[in-house]
């Protein structure tokens, strides 16, 4: 069953709060989609374990992948358009022709031995990289949005200096609409889409994070267990965990309030700690410390 615009743009309205969508933008949006075709979107992935799509093929009331198959006119993703080999790639080399599409890139962009890490397709009988695919298609995209910390920060990725992987903005030398988090939550990557989509200028923080879905303020400072008792050991429930290593107190993201898995918990609520994933140091060793026993 297809999801019509009309069907996605009432799922739009409903989750405008969760979103972070106002009136003005959710007309805008309507104006923009309201056309035969909406704005076209060319998702690549590159160094990463395609949690993002995973985590954004979670949303739900329309499922995503429909949503972004017929509503938002989805031109090419490696993993869930059905068309592959040429075809895909010429999807994706008409569109960029055009001009004028968002340009979605998932992982890092490795750069060391000419970015041969990581081959994205086959064209004209060559082995295309990342990096190349990402320089040329990046020329004529109207925004370019780097979806989780590999792609916004270089991540996992680049915790291994062999591969020389960057970020989309370090490796462009240019701004991009950085959507962070291991991975990122789907409301996060839907929200920033369509005010993109919309023709809106997203308000970012000083690392390229939509301040909408990364607040200035540190996630520590909201956590519900902020004052509680010092967990010394894990597995202590309801218990402050930032001694045993929670960078709750350097984090930026709404997690306390949005929750994952279509509202069902959070780290901290699953009595685990935050690791920082939204951040650009991610990932920071160590990840925990060991703590005492009482």
């Amino acid at each position: 069953m297809e999801i019509s615009r009309r069907d996605f743009l009432k799922y739009v309205g409903g989750s405008a709060l969760a979103l972070g969508l106002s009136t003005l933008d959710l007309s805008l949006a309507e104006r923009a989609l309201a056309g035969a075709s909406a704005p076209p979107v060319l998702w690549l992935s590159g160094s990463a374990c395609t949690g993002c799509s995973v985590s954004l093929l979670n949303a739900v009331n329309p499922t995503i992948d429909q949503v972004l198959l017929n509503t938002i006119s989805l031109k090419y993703h490696p993993n869930l358009m059905s068309a592959a080999g040429e075809l895909a790639v010429g999807a994706a080399r008409s569109t960029a022709n055009a001009g004028g599409y968002i340009l979605v890139v998932e992982g890092a962009i490795p750069t060391a031995g000419d970015g041969r890490y990581c081959y994205v397709w086959d064209e004209n009988g060559q082995s295309v990289t990342m990096a190349s695919a990402v320089q040329s298609l990046a020329a004529r995209a109207s925004r370019i949005v780097a979806v989780g910390t590999c792609a916004a920060y270089g991540g996992v990725p680049a915790a291994y200096p062999g591969a020389g992987a960057k970020g989309v903005g370090a490796f462009l030398g240019r701004a991009v609409v950085n959507v962070p988090g291991c991975p990122a939550h789907p409301d996060w990557i839907i929200g920033s889409l369509v005010q993109l989509l919309s023709g809106n200028s997203v308000a970012l923080d000083n690392i390229g994070r939509p301040i909408a879905y990364y607040p200035r303020q540190e996630l520590h400072e909201r956590c519900p267990r902020k004052e509680k008792e010092e967990a010394r050991q894990f597995g202590q429930a309801g218990r402050c965990l930032e001694e045993l290593g929670c960078k709750g107190p350097h984090t930026h993201a709404d997690c306390e309030r949005r929750l994952w898995n279509n509202g069902q918990n959070w780290c901290i609520g699953a009595n685990g700690l935050c690791i920082g994933c939204t951040e650009p140091n991610f990932p920071a060793f160590p990840l925990h410390h060991a703590g005492d026993d009482d």
